[in-house]
């Protein structure tokens, strides 16, 4: 059962999860696991030394891959699989050997009663390189895994937590495996923990969208059900029916089946809606037609959105152009000055190419700050090109440094050197003028903005943004990047929901953390190189 629930699962997350890197690595690790358990059931099922010992290294043919598609799920999972691609060939690579040396006495050199098991592998010395393989793949994904949990929030948080809980579940049942061939007499759990790992991963799955899985999983599931609950009903009946009529009755066996079947089309209705009533409780709260409601908004509520959208940019775009009205100011004013005088100096050589060199170059500056404010909120498609990331950090201060000067709220920087990124400038502009607003908007009586600016690693660079404003209540901390919500009265909720857009399209990361009365920091992670498709 496992073995066909681990299939089960493995296909359909495979053709259901768009063929994203970690669906498609999720379902072969999945499959993996069904080959593992079916290789386990068969080698208890067959008679003799050499069938069981062919079906003992089919097993191990499919556990041999269970620590390598493990590594390449949690690191894809984790956005780090392009960063991460030579720990993947290496792990692939060994995965490879050992699965050669499988149908060898290297790997397996016989197989022999132990301890309460007919027959059990009788380890050859590549045996153990591969338990220590399993416990460094272990070690290394779950590092990642949990680094991740640790430094996420809402509802990334409780994705991972299952994802953690599984993993250990599965892990520790599974390495008791190995006991028996090197002669521990311990109980082997893996038959009773593989199947507690693969309902937590449906229920993450489920629950928790842990692979953003369309709702169509609904009937997969129910469906699912109950094709084990009549596989095992009808068996049982069959053999209690086929009984009842050929010993007590003498009825010949044809007629038993066809009595089977009867019943089991009179009662698949019945059940069939039990286990959707459960399976709706469980996992959707009743609340199944979300999906087809969410594809019918009414047109009213397609309009409410936009307005929203546009009201947010609108005030963002306020704040925009009183920023832009001060910088304008200080290009006017040279061309003013120099075209005062100009008629004066018209004989003056010096003094006209002086003239030709700063009044247009003073035009050009105002120009591009309009072009600025026209692009400003426009949806299209990401421009990628490479820039420097100080400089936008810089241009969006420069716009807010009056509305902090008349709030008292003074701007520290400590911009690292940093490599130029690709990416869309004019499109990150946007975020941090919303996120910069957002602070600013916390210090109502002024404060500190600090922003620092670092490279992090090898593919990523990361901004810090901190406030020592009013801080977020932790109850709330958990919305901010939603649509619609906004703990301002007059505010629309948008302008952190469209930089956390923003910011996922770039392959970025953005969280934050906040404690009352004393501030709010977020952090806003860039890859160097984005890529914008898995």
């Amino acid at each position: 059962m496992t073995s066909l629930a681990s299939l089960a699962l493995g296909v359909f997350i495979f053709v259901k999860g768009k063929r994203k890197l970690p669906s498609v690595t999720l379902g072969l690790f999945s499959i993996t696991v069904a080959i593992w358990c079916f290789g386990q059931f068969m080698a208890q099922m067959v008679e003799g030394r050499e069938l069981v010992l062919f079906w003992t290294r089919v097993r191990l043919g499919g556990a041999v891959f269970i620590p390598v598609f493990f590594v390449h799920f949690i690191l894809a999972l984790m956005d780090k699989a392009s960063e991460k691609k030579k720990s993947i060939y290496l792990v692939y690579g060994i995965g490879i050997l050992f699965l050669i040396l499988d149908f060898t006495p290297l790997f397996i050199a016989d197989v022999e009663p132990i301890f309460n098991f007919r027959y059990y592998p009788k380890a050859g010395i590549v045996y153990t390189c591969y338990a220590f393989f399993v416990f460094a793949c272990f070690v290394y994904g779950f590092f990642y895994l949990f680094s991740s949990y640790r430094n996420s929030t809402g509802a990334r948080r409780n994705q991972l937590l299952y994802e953690v809980l599984a993993v250990l579940i599965g892990f520790w049942g599974g390495i008791t495996a190995f006991f028996p061939a090197w002669r521990i007499n311990f109980p082997v759990l893996l038959h009773f923990t593989m199947p507690i790992y693969v309902a937590i991963t449906i229920y993450a799955i489920l629950k928790h969208r842990l692979l953003d899985i369309s709702i169509i999983i609904r009937e997969s599931l129910i469906y699912s059900t109950l094709t084990v609950l009549f596989a095992g009903f009808y068996g049982l009946a069959a053999l209690i029916a086929n009984y009842l009529f050929s010993s007590l009755i003498d009825f010949p066996s044809p007629l038993a089946v066809g009595f089977v079947v009867f019943v089991s089309v009179l009662v698949f209705q019945p059940v069939r809606d039990k286990v959707q009533r459960g399976v709706d409780r469980l996992f959707f709260r009743g609340e199944f037609g979300f999906q087809r409601k969410i594809d019918d908004l009414s047109a009213e509520n397609q309009k409410l959105f936009r307005g929203l959208l546009r009201a947010d940019k609108l005030a963002a775009l306020g704040t925009l152009s009183a920023g832009l009205a001060h910088e304008i100011k200080n290009p006017l004013a040279s061309i003013k000055g120099l075209t005062q005088v100009l008629e004066e100096n018209l004989d003056d050589p010096e003094f006209v190419k002086k003239y030709h060199e700063i009044v247009p170059r003073q035009i050009d500056r105002i120009n591009n700050l309009i072009e600025k404010l026209l692009r400003f909120g426009q949806p299209r498609e990401l421009s990628l090109r490479e820039f420097n990331l100080n400089r936008v950090i810089e241009e969006v201060l420069n716009l807010l440094e009056n509305q902090c000067q008349k709030k008292g709220i003074a701007v520290e920087r400590d911009l690292d050197n940093l490599p130029e990124i690709e990416g869309d400038s004019e499109r990150l502009f946007q975020v941090f003028m919303n996120v910069f607003l957002n602070a600013i908007q916390a210090m109502p009586s002024g404060g500190i903005l600090f922003i620092k600016s670092s490279v992090r690693s090898l593919t990523y660079v990361c901004v810090e943004v901190c406030d020592t404003g009013m801080g977020i209540p932790a109850d709330k901390l958990d919305k901010i990047f939603d649509p619609f919500f906004s703990s301002k009265a007059t505010g629309a909720g948008m302008g952190l929901a469209v930089a956390y857009r923003i910011v996922k399209e770039h392959g970025g990361e953005i969280n934050v953390e906040s404690e009352v009365g004393k501030g709010t920091e977020f952090r806003i992670w860039l890859p160097i190189k984005p890529e914008l498709s898995v």
